[in-house]
């Protein structure tokens, strides 16, 4: 067991050290072959590396057409802290030092990137962040996101909640019918307040 806990901080160690290497790199922009301009702001990066992480990267950077092959790649639609994050993830793994991504918020838009660049292992990352974060204010646009970009896991995410969601209503039904004849009768109350709004 001891000789197995060894072996394990040292594949532990050993990955961590690849991780700074590769950081260090990144920050130092030493031997940088491609200029990535994310809405004006310059990244210095390396073609390889942006390649092997990523099928998109590697099918713009490495076309069948050598002449075309970019030294310069301009990108205006993603936003430039974004894009930092992704990059982060590219040559180590992790977002801001950690290996979680640190809120929500990033989460979706890392998954749609993630999406963009072909990256399912970010993807994954990202479903796993917001598959914690499931509530009846965020179920519907996550199931819309993750129909939109194939995301199972999401998917099946909100499908549980639902799931659950529903239990506990039929529940309160029983156990609360006036309760919900009066929310029934609100709920298309309001409904027609807003079509008369809006006529």
């Amino acid at each position: 067991m001891g000789g197995d806990l060894y072996k394990m901080l040292v594949a532990y160690n050993a990955q961590q050290q690849l991780r700074a290497n590769f950081g260090n790199l990144l920050k130092s922009g030493k031997m940088a072959d491609v200029t990535i301009e994310v809405n004006g702001e310059l990244f210095q990066a390396h073609r390889a590396m942006l390649a092997a992480r990523s099928p998109a990267f590697r099918a713009e950077l490495f076309g069948l057409i050598v002449e075309s092959k970019p030294r310069h790649i301009k990108i205006e639609d993603i936003e430039t802290a974004v894009f930092k994050y992704l990059l982060e993830y590219i040559y180590t793994d992790t977002f801001d030092g950690k290996l979680e991504i640190p809120s929500t918020n990033l989460a979706l838009q890392l998954l749609v990137v993630g999406d963009r660049y072909r990256m399912e292992g970010l993807k994954l990352k990202c479903e796993e962040k917001l598959s914690k974060s499931v509530s009846l204010d965020s179920v519907l646009s996550y199931f819309a996101l993750a129909e939109q970009h194939n995301c199972s896991k999401l998917r099946e995410s909100c499908f549980k909640f639902v799931n659950i969601f529903t239990k506990e209503y039929l529940q309160f039904m029983q156990n609360h019918p006036n309760l919900v004849a009066e929310l029934h009768k609100r709920i298309i109350f309001f409904g027609a307040e807003e079509e008369v709004a809006q006529d």
